[in-house]
């Protein structure tokens, strides 16, 4: 698992990765793209299950290391990319996703992953706690943000495992998460524009400790007033936007939307 450019957190525990390899429910001859694979502690495992993995690393000393490793093998397909700025779709019309992602760039892997959903069949990911704690949050948690509505919008989110700081090697200084996201044929909640409902969302987190009355200015000419209360789309805009469902959240921007036609 990787962190800024030289230091590296490398998964060492075998027990962990046995476990992440069973929770990722491969089945055989099913393509499987593995992100960051480091020194390999969960390829082997991979190819073993699949026989059709594609594997992503930026650092060309691993990626030496794992084709010294692996490379003879036909299942096994190594790209020397950056996940940031890889074109997904060239790995054909359908892939699982199983991945230690390096800590620095999980969450900029994740929203690009999530652009290809409509190829991904599920995502089984090991993350910095933290950051699954903000997938997985429901309105009115603390951990609960813009992250959380964006990727819940698009994906089924679960929490499958904990991972502790000293199943890596050198220890990271937190400990770990694995989540399993699978894209949805349709987004969670129905909204006539998403450009519109993500707008609303980041600008009701913008300023988290402000209430939506102060956040969602730029729409106040859909504001209305009732008993000295000002509601959008009949929410109290007295509430802040981490007490917001998604539901909530499509409700506003529909009107908000259809009073901009």
């Amino acid at each position: 698992m990787k962190k800024r450019p030289l230091g590296q957190n490398f998964l060492v525990d075998l027990n962990a990765a046995r476990r992440i390899l069973e929770l990722a429910g491969i089945s055989p001859g099913e393509p499987v793209l593995e992100i960051g694979p480091g020194k390999g502690v969960l390829t082997g495992g991979l190819i073993e299950r699949s026989g059709a993995l594609t594997a992503i690393e930026i650092d060309p000393r691993l990626c030496a290391e794992l084709t010294k490793r692996f490379g003879s093998n036909p299942g096994f397909r190594l790209l020397q990319a950056d996940a940031l700025k890889f074109d997904y779709s060239s790995l054909g019309p359908r892939f699982k996703v199983v991945s230690n992602l390096p800590y620095y760039a999980a969450v900029p892997i994740l929203k690009r992953l999530v652009h290809y959903g409509a190829r991904i069949s599920d995502m089984t990911l090991m993350l910095q706690k933290e950051v699954a704690d903000r997938l997985v949050a429901e309105p009115g948690s603390k951990a609960y943000g813009s992250l959380s509505v964006f990727v819940q919008y698009h994906c089924q989110v679960e929490r499958l495992m904990e991972v502790g700081k000293n199943a890596f090697s050198p220890p990271p200084k937190v400990n770990s998460t694995v989540i399993r996201a699978t894209p949805r044929v349709r987004p969670k909640v129905e909204v006539n524009d998403e450009k519109t409902f993500f707008s609303i969302v980041h600008a009701a987190f913008f300023h988290k400790r402000k209430m939506l009355k102060n956040n969602l200015k730029a729409w106040e000419k859909q504001f209305d007033l009732d008993r000295n209360k000002i509601h959008l789309a009949g929410i109290d805009l007295a509430r802040r936007g981490e007490t917001l469902s998604l539901e909530d959240f499509a409700a506003i921007s529909n009107v908000i939307h259809s009073a901009n036609d």
